[in-house]
């Protein structure tokens, strides 16, 4: 306790010298009654302030080294302590209090208002674009690898041969993929049959041709020296018409490559009625799927990303957002789309506001039961830790008032008593 002069020292110093002039006059007039009054009244209040100033003083410390049952505080800290932990634990955050209160919470419109504001929004989707970040940045990706190509495998066991073909088909007539292919495959032929090297073939060919149909006797020899038949200008006309065939296959709306698609789609439709090719195509993709190096290819990948991932992060800038600016967008106009289908579904659909509602209450009633077990733990530590002395402070200036009031009380309480005594032995003597 801090030792400072206060109202009850006054007091009681006052009670003390008025003792003495009231002594001083009663022996100087021991026959005046009002002396002898005056004197039971002073120490009366003396007796009564002393006592009470033992009481309060021996709440904290010894009052003049007197040893038995004092600094009552001090002694009992423990207990104490303990009282003060279960009474803020129970009175203060008792179970039945915090839940009364919680369930005066409207937890639904306050998380609508939560939900509507923008930063929230952007807060949410930030969050769910670090750890769409952070995941790519970690160095064991095992599992995003392992998901990533199972699924790949389960969607290539998973297509039809059949449709996988006839998607095809309906995209090479979408996209002229079958037009742009085939006029530059003609396009390519043309230029290989032009060459030297293809007319000598040619050549070759008709001259082998010649010999297995008319050998090397007199006819061939006939023929020969009267040059009925020329293998070079065949090989030549051959190699112009040839040329001429493909380029007008690789024209674009000729009817000769009209005709060329339109024969490859009648073959693409036969052949996606093959069931023996069906077949084919289904252990080929049963092989492909076991023998694709998806695992490694997707390991790859993800170390790419990382590396690149990293160097942008030291240059301060988000890593998606500068090498896949359309997925970046793509991804953020998604999350904005679910965003607001969580939104309607939370204000449009009341039984998942029940649900919500028990989840909420719960999370609170769990986090407000632990906060219950933690502030005591708290105000424990805490008050254990504080010296005697400190302790004293704490719980003193909290009450100090109340206790300078109780010695004030003393002395006049017991001036009163002093008084009422004197008055009654004067009547009744």
């Amino acid at each position: 306790m801090i030792r400072t002069w206060n109202k009850a020292d006054t007091a009681l110093l006052t009670s003390f010298l008025l003792f003495l002039a009231a002594l001083y006059l009663h022996l100087t007039d021991p026959s005046a009654v009002w002396t002898e009054g005056l004197l039971m009244v002073s120490e009366a209040a003396l007796v009564g302030g002393v006592a009470d100033w033992f009481a309060v003083t021996a709440l904290f410390r010894k009052p003049l080294g007197f040893p038995y049952h004092t600094a009552i505080l001090p002694r009992r800290r423990d207990s104490f302590i303990h009282a003060i932990v279960v009474m803020v634990q129970k009175e203060f955050f008792s179970r039945r209090k915090l839940f009364r209160h919680i369930e005066k919470i409207h937890l639904i419109p306050m998380l609508q208002d939560f939900l509507h504001k923008p930063e929230t929004e952007a807060q949410l989707t930030g969050t769910v674009l670090h750890f769409f970040r952070a995941s790519l940045l970690r160095k064991n990706n095992k599992k995003a690898v392992s998901y990533l190509s199972a699924r790949l495998k389960n969607l290539l066991l998973r297509e039809d041969p059949s449709e996988l073909m006839s998607r095809f088909d309906m995209l090479a007539k979408a996209n002229a993929w079958d037009q742009k292919a085939l006029s530059r495959i003609a396009l390519l032929l043309a230029r290989e049959v032009s060459t030297e090297e293809t007319r000598l073939s040619i050549r070759e060919s008709l001259a082998e041709l010649e010999r297995e149909k008319i050998g090397d006797g007199f006819l061939s020899r006939l023929l020969a020296m009267t040059n009925t038949v020329n293998l070079d200008e065949g090989a030549e006309l051959i190699q112009r018409h040839t040329c001429h065939v493909l380029n007008e296959l690789g024209r674009e709306h000729a009817p000769l490559q009209e005709n060329a698609i339109a024969l490859l789609h009648d073959c693409l439709t036969d052949l996606r009625q093959d069931g023996e090719l069906l077949q084919v195509l289904r252990e080929l993709q049963e092989r492909l799927a076991k023998e694709l190096p998806i695992d490694e290819t997707l390991v790859r990948l993800f170390q790419g990303l990382r590396k690149h991932f990293q160097m942008d992060l030291k240059r301060e800038v988000d890593p998606i957002a500068e090498h896949m600016p359309a997925f970046y967008t793509h991804l953020q106009t998604i999350l904005h789309l679910e965003y607001q289908h969580m939104l309607f579904l939370v204000e449009e659909r009341p039984e998942l506001q029940k649900i919500i509602t028990k989840v909420l209450y719960d999370l609170l009633a769990r986090s407000a039961l632990h906060a219950q077990t933690l502030v005591g733990v708290i105000v424990g530590n805490v008050l254990s830790r504080l010296t005697d002395e400190e302790l004293n402070h704490l719980i003193y200036d909290k009450v100090e008032q109340d206790l300078l009031w109780i010695r004030v009380n003393g002395s006049l309480v017991g001036g009163c008593i002093g008084l009422l005594l004197f008055i009654c032995m004067n009547l009744f003597s």
